[in-house]
């Protein structure tokens, strides 16, 4: 083979060593200071309940342009740009929740976004919500939501439940320590694949997260086996969610989760948010 061909066959062995870039169909940083963000398959932001749109000054946007500049000094930096999205969970108050839709039914969706754990985070000693989606009917099979619990230490493990309150939880993992993660971004990157059938138990719910500063996402969860067929409809694939939500045991002080970034994708982005995880491409040798 002559240098020619050499490096013919070099070129081509480096463009598929390169990863193909996620396809990302919806992306929203906050930046347009309110909650209007939508995409060509109709993603809609539900109403805030109890979130707000936040600089570092003000909460600007609350179901309406507001300029509310809060008492006390709260730490409202977002991870990028001027704005963010605020929860804010008042003391002894259960509830904070911001719901989407996201326009379609993906059969195969991957929802990634930055948030910040409270700087005075202290899980209670039941289970909070930290993130569900689903089909069709919220609370059915197909329903896919994630939990925070009690770690025993003040921080939490999460687990899964793959089917709403009819199926248990499963897969406890560590996920935030006391005192050392309070204040800290985290990356969280969530899965969902249906399964083929109503009893093929294939498939697929992953979430991976990367604290900032971290050169790599660790696997939280990688469950193969799941029964992510929602049986009240012959519509299968994700469509709506929400973030955060019910706390069985309420917060004993105002605590405030920051939230940035919010993308939708239909293939993996790992490798186009954390590029240094992409594996070197070949090199080659000419005699």
């Amino acid at each position: 083979m002559n240098k020619l061909h050499l490096l013919a066959a070099a070129a081509l062995a480096m463009a598929s060593a390169l990863p193909v870039q996620a396809e990302r169909v919806f992306l929203d940083s906050f930046e347009s200071g309110d909650m209007s963000s939508t995409n060509s398959q109709g993603f809609d932001w539900g109403r805030n309940n109890r979130t707000s749109v936040v600089t570092e000054e003000a909460a600007v946007y609350n179901n309406g342009e507001i300029y509310n500049i809060p008492s006390g000094d709260p730490d409202w930096s977002p991870k990028t740009g001027d704005h963010s999205l605020r929860f804010r969970y008042s003391s002894g108050q259960p509830m904070t929740e911001q719901r989407f839709d996201l326009g379609a039914h993906y059969r195969d969706v991957w929802i990634a976004y930055w948030i910040r754990v409270p700087n005075n985070f202290v899980q209670g000693s039941l289970n909070s919500k930290f993130l569900s989606v689903w089909p069709e009917t919220y609370d059915r099979e197909g329903t896919v939501t994630w939990n925070t619990r009690p770690n025993g230490r003040g921080g939490s493990n999460l687990l899964v439940s793959d089917g709403g309150v009819v199926r248990g939880e499963d897969l406890s993992t560590p996920f935030i320590e006391v005192p050392g993660d309070r204040g800290r971004w985290m990356h969280v990157v969530a899965r969902l694949k249906s399964a083929s059938g109503p009893n093929a138990h294939d498939g697929i719910i992953q979430l991976y997260r990367r604290w900032e500063g971290d050169d790599s996402y660790t696997v939280i969860h990688d469950k193969r086996t799941a029964d992510t067929w929602d049986n009240t409809t012959g519509t299968q694939g994700i469509s709506q969610g929400y973030i955060l939500g019910w706390a069985n045991d309420p917060y004993s002080n105002d605590t405030e989760w920051l939230l940035d970034d919010f993308s939708v994708h239909t293939s993996s982005p790992l490798d186009d948010i954390a590029p240094e995880n992409r594996p070197n491409p070949p090199t080659l040798t000419l005699d």
